[in-house]
C-alpha cells in the first residue's frame, strides 16, 4: 500500500495532485509511473490517462480506490469526494457550494492570500469601494458617514454593509488610515490573477455582469458607453484577439495611472469574448 507525504488539502485540482503524487513516488521510486498507478486502483491506464489529461472524469468507484490506496483519513476522503464533484461541476451555483464545503476543510491549510482574496471577491462593491475611498476621503465608521459613501454607489449599498466591508479591507490592507486620519486606498489598483480559484472570479464576474445589464436602464447614455460585436473567427485568430485584449488591460491601466487630472468618479469595464456558436462540423 503507497502512503502520500502530499497533502490533497493544498490542491483546488485533483488532476495536478495526482500528476503530483505520481511524480514525488517517482522520486524514490524511479520504476514508478502512471501505469502502476492506475494499476493499484485497478483502472485501464489509457482510461486514467484520459482522465488525468480533462478528457474523463474520476468515477466514483475509482474515488473510492483512490482514496484506499493513498491510506486517506476520513478528513481528507471527504475533502476528496468534494473536490472531485468541485471539479467535475459545471454550474456555478455547484460549484459554489462545493469550494464553500472545501473551504472549511482547509482553513488550516491554505495560505492567507488565498483567504484574503475569498473575502475580496466576495461582493462587487469591495473593490469598488476601495477606488471610491481614493476619491472621497472617509473620515470615520459612523452610521452616517457609511451611509454617505452607500449612496454614492451604484447600485445603492446599505450602511451596515459599508461598514462591514470597510473594517474588511483595513484587515486585508487594502485600505489604510492616512496621516490626516482619513481611510484610504493603501494602492493604486486591484487586479484580479490566475492564482485566485476561478470559483471565486466566477462569482465576481457574474455580479458585474449583472451591473452591466442593470445600467442599460439605470445609467443615462451620456454616462455610459455598452457595445458589442458578433463575427466569425479562426482559432488563430482568436488567440490574437485574446492577446490583443490582454494588451488593451495593460494599456488602459497605465492611462489610468497616468491621468493627473481631478478624480471624479469610479468605473468599470467588463470585456467578454465567448462563442455564440459550436465549430464547424465536418458533413
Amino acid at each position: 500500500m503507497m502512503e502520500t507525504k502530499i497533502n490533497i488539502l493544498d490542491y483546488l485540482d485533483y488532476r495536478s495532485y495526482l500528476k503530483d503524487y505520481i511524480e514525488f513516488v517517482k522520486l524514490e521510486n524511479p520504476s514508478f509511473s502512471m501505469r502502476a498507478f492506475a494499476a493499484k486502483i485497478q483502472c485501464n491506464p489509457g482510461q486514467f490517462n484520459r482522465i488525468l489529461n480533462g478528457e474523463r472524469n474520476l468515477t466514483s468507484s475509482l474515488i473510492i480506490e483512490i482514496c484506499t490506496v493513498l491510506k486517506f483519513s476520513r478528513k481528507e476522503k471527504r475533502y476528496f469526494e468534494l473536490l472531485t464533484a468541485y471539479n467535475h461541476s459545471k454550474k456555478q451555483s455547484e460549484r459554489e457550494y462545493n469550494f464553500g464545503q472545501m473551504q472549511s476543510f482547509r482553513k488550516a491549510n491554505i495560505k492567507e492570500i488565498s483567504a484574503d482574496q475569498y473575502q475580496l471577491y466576495s461582493h462587487w462593491y469591495n473593490v469598488v469601494l476601495r477606488e471610491l475611498l481614493s476619491i472621497y476621503k472617509c473620515t470615520d465608521l459612523s452610521e452616517s458617514e457609511c451611509r454617505k459613501i452607500g449612496k454614492m454607489m451604484i447600485p445603492q449599498v446599505s450602511h451596515s454593509e459599508i461598514s462591514s466591508a470597510i473594517k474588511l479591507l483595513m484587515a486585508l490592507g487594502v485600505l489604510e488610515k492616512n496621516k490626516d486620519g482619513t481611510i484610504g486606498s493603501a494602492d493604486a489598483f486591484t487586479a484580479s490573477g490566475e492564482a485566485i480559484p476561478q470559483v471565486i472570479t466566477n462569482r465576481f464576474l457574474l455580479e458585474f455582469t449583472d451591473l452591466a445589464q442593470r445600467a442599460v436602464d439605470a445609467i443615462p447614455r451620456d454616462q455610459r458607453r455598452l457595445s458589442t460585436l458578433t463575427f466569425s473567427v479562426s482559432q488563430v485568430g482568436y488567440k490574437k484577439i485574446s492577446e490583443r485584449i490582454d494588451e488593451f488591460r495593460r494599456e488602459l491601466l497605465a492611462m489610468v495611472d497616468a491621468d493627473d487630472g481631478v478624480l471624479d468618479k469610479v468605473y468599470h469595464l467588463n470585456l467578454h469574448l465567448f462563442p455564440v456558436s459550436k465549430g464547424r462540423v465536418n458533413e
